[in-house]
């Protein structure tokens, strides 16, 4: 056999050790790139989603608010219970309640859960409320003794009536991911003479804030 041909036979044998190395090498750093933009996708997708369902709920909690307190008479301060959630009370009077009945309403915000719950109860002796209905979860505690409620008193040099504020911030920190959305609504039937603007609360039968 001449040396032409042990060369040749010597080629056809297969890969050599080197040649093994690189195609593995390149091998992995194409494993590696496929593995970190599947990564990439499943985080967007996750992030994209996590942020349409934070602004959905948050919207919704507005939603119902708006429906709730437009026609309050009364806003208390918001303000922290024993239990640490943080709180905050309107009474809507009876010509503008669905029930024809003065009613209470009161949201809460329990940092530990992240949820924002409310319920309701006639404002008449010897009345009872109605469950917590969970509005929202998922809710990013930002601290402070308000969060996510504020009171904007009526005033004689601003707006003439109450004003019920809150600021959501909800999602998933980790993942840079969620919404933070603010909105005011205005008590309509408030005035500066409110009982609430005057430092009278109101719907304090039922022991106020659990």
């Amino acid at each position: 056999m001449s040396d032409i041909d042990r060369d040749r036979g010597s080629r056809e044998a297969g890969y050599t050790l080197i040649e093994l190395v690189v195609s593995m090498g390149i091998f992995s750093l194409f494993i590696a790139l496929i593995l970190g933009t599947t990564v990439t996708i499943a985080q967007n997708a996750s992030r994209t989603s996590l942020i349409a369902q934070s602004s959905n709920a948050t919207l919704a909690v507005f939603g119902s608010l708006d429906r709730q307190a437009r026609y309050a008479d009364s806003v208390n301060p918001a303000g922290v219970g024993p239990s640490g959630a943080r709180y905050i009370e309107f009474r809507t009077p009876g010509n503008s309640s669905a029930s024809g009945v003065t009613t209470c309403t009161q949201w809460r915000f329990i940092p530990g859960t992240g949820h924002i719950e409310s319920r309701q109860w006639n404002d008449l002796p010897g009345s009872t409320a109605s469950p917590w209905s969970t509005k929202m979860t998922g809710v990013i505690d930002d601290g402070g003794t308000n969060y996510p409620f504020s009171l904007i008193p009526a005033s004689l040099t601003g707006s003439a009536m109450q004003q019920l504020s809150i600021s959501i911030h909800a999602g998933n920190v980790k993942l840079n991911a969620g919404t933070n959305m603010s909105t005011t609504f205005v008590a309509r039937n408030s005035s500066t003479q409110s009982p609430s603007n005057t430092g009278t609360l109101v719907c304090d039968a039922l022991g106020h804030r659990p």
